[in-house]
């Protein structure tokens, strides 16, 4: 049996829930691939990190200065690791997504949450990452291309018999990143669920 599990925010909102997380996926093999979201509130006036990176971008936008949004950014993801004891050097992206914010797009900013988060999650369980941008394919019109994107995931399921994607994003054929509308990473799970014909499709929440 194949199953494939997506982790709303609530579920991902910081190392607590991370081991709930590795219970969940330890607990039953047949959960091969894991799609999460962004951090989602820690507390009822916390911040949804995705919130808090479409502030950064209008920030980006209106030339004002987005320096303590993106240490709130950076600090949110960094207690997960350090806590953890993760080893993924994703202060050295993040850093580098502050350095070339003015060179990036809406879509590619608030992205982030789910790619970073993603990559914590993937050295956390032992699965590798692969990258929504790599294997969800938009078309044109932003509908799914689902030739392509059943072609890719067959690629990456023959490569990794297990792994963790961010959820909420994939890219066009040019490699431009898109973004589903807020809520999409239940979309890139059904996706998977679809194209890999898994058996069951379980969608984790923790509120």
């Amino acid at each position: 049996m194949l199953k494939i599990t997506k982790f709303g925010g609530s579920s991902v909102a910081d190392a607590r829930q991370f081991r709930k997380v590795k219970k969940i996926i330890e607990a039953d093999p047949d959960r091969k691939y894991v799609v999460v979201s962004a951090p989602g509130r820690r507390f009822s006036s916390d911040p949804k990190l995705t919130d808090l990176l479409y502030l950064l971008d209008a920030h980006r936008q209106y030339h004002v200065d987005a320096s303590n949004v993106f240490q709130s950014i950076k600090e949110r993801f960094m207690e997960i690791k350090t806590e953890l004891d993760l080893k993924q050097p994703i202060e050295k992206e993040l850093d580098a997504l502050y350095t070339n914010l003015n060179q990036l797009s809406q879509a590619e900013i608030v992205s982030r949450g789910e790619y970073f988060c993603a990559k914590l999650m993937a050295e956390y369980l032992g699965f590798p990452f692969v990258d929504a941008k790599d294997v969800i394919r938009f078309r044109l019109d932003k509908t799914i291309d689902w030739d392509a994107t059943r072609a890719k995931l067959e690629t990456k399921t023959a490569q990794f018999s297990n792994f963790v994607m961010p959820g909420f994003y994939g890219a066009t054929s040019h490699d431009q990143i898109q973004v589903f509308s807020r809520g999409g990473g239940d979309i890139s799970g059904s996706i998977l669920a679809q194209c890999l014909d898994a058996d069951v499709y379980e969608n984790w929440t923790d509120v």
